[in-house]
């Protein structure tokens, strides 16, 4: 089968990710699959290196202006003719299901949110046209997908959960030495000490001042306990501001965004993510993947990763003494947590496994060609 996935940027997000993941799975599972994004990435941290596509099957369309990028996705969606196009994000969303319509396509829209989330009414209105033209909107958890069809009444036959999915096989060769941790814990300035790691765009929506208040907290009947906070964003300074305002800074570290976060995610002996709302939360899934026990609150997506005190806790968003007990709990009652921990990879391969899911778009992607 001849795939066209389509990505707004290569930045270094949970939906980008695993579009690049369902991308290598299918190209390892024989199918021509390309990749096609409307900007590159500037930052330092770009997910193009992590593509084991042919180079000349990753496509770019960066710096053409409006117009003419939409005129040179439609014709190379003519000349390529695709047995199906899947665009991901909201621009792409947009941009590419419309040139997919034009070239007479069969085109799979995705959405990470309920597509009515923080959006105008023109916007709202073009999603909607979009996703009953469409041959069907991907949702990657059912929480997202039961919240658009009640918001935007889409008949539920245009609707299909697909989880994001992990390359399993490969963490084992990303697994890091205890002498290879400490010489990346020195390497960050961060002390020895009970680590809890959060790796997260630096918005609004992550509800990290809750975090900052947690550690606060932790701190106070733990002193030696580490949190280490991966990602950058517009909130950064406020963040800051409030670290230095709670004196936490001997143990709150920002390291900003990273190319090294599997090595991040290894130093942590709980690894949290405590945000207003999700698609799904990515970076608990691989989080699991090193048998880390996971803590973060009870809202859509997140509740369909963690299993409440199987593979970790869930608690009440916006509660900086709720997520402050479940860190200290795990940090402290090593039974508990070596028992999350070794439940986190079941749970994937039961539901995140990127080869399984990778195999259920294809089943998809076969009904609309």
């Amino acid at each position: 089968m001849k795939i066209c996935l389509l990505l707004s940027t290569f930045a270094y997000d949970g939906i980008k990710r695993s579009v690049v993941h369902f991308a290598n799975a299918m190209h390892d599972m024989g199918h021509e699959v390309w990749v096609g994004v409307l900007h590159e990435w500037p930052g330092k941290v770009s997910l193009r290196s992590e593509l084991s596509l042919p180079p000349e099957r990753v496509v770019s369309w960066d710096g053409l202006g409006q117009g003419r990028r939409e005129w040179a996705m439609y014709r190379f969606f003519r000349k390529q003719r695709f047995d199906v196009v899947h665009a991901s994000t909201v621009k792409m969303n947009h941009v590419g299901r419309w040139m997919a319509l034009a070239a007479r396509v069969p085109c799979i829209i995705a959405s990470e949110d309920n597509l009515c989330l923080n959006r105008s009414w023109k916007t709202r209105t073009e999603d909607r046209i979009l996703a009953k033209l469409g041959d069907g909107v991907v949702m990657i958890s059912n929480a997202v997908a039961e919240s658009f069809i009640e918001v935007e009444q889409l008949p539920r036959k245009k609707v299909h959960t697909v989880y994001y999915g992990l390359p399993l096989e490969s963490f084992a060769s990303l697994r890091r030495t205890t002498d290879e941790l400490g010489v990346k814990r020195a390497e960050l300035g961060v002390p020895s000490g009970p680590t809890v790691v959060c790796a997260a765009r630096l918005h609004f929506s992550k509800s990290l001042d809750t975090l900052v208040q947690a550690a606060r907290r932790v701190v106070d009947r733990l002193p030696g306990a580490q949190f280490i906070l991966a990602g950058d964003g517009d909130e950064r300074a406020n963040l800051e501001a409030l670290r230095d305002k709670l004196k936490l800074g001997g143990n709150f570290h920002f390291v900003g965004a990273r190319g090294d976060i599997y090595d991040i995610l290894q130093l942590a002996d709980v690894v949290t993510l405590c945000s207003l709302w999700e698609g799904l939360g990515f970076t608990l899934m691989e989080a699991m993947a090193f048998g880390k026990p996971v803590v973060g609150t009870d809202v859509t997506g997140i509740n369909e990763i963690i299993e409440n005190g199987r593979n970790g806790l869930l608690v009440t968003r916006q509660s900086p003494d709720l997520l402050a007990d479940a860190l200290r709990r795990v940090l402290t009652d090593h039974s508990f947590a070596g028992t999350m921990g070794r439940e986190g990879p079941k749970i994937l391969a039961e539901k995140f496994n990127v080869k399984k899911n990778a195999q259920q778009l294809i089943k998809l992607y076969e009904q609309v060609r």
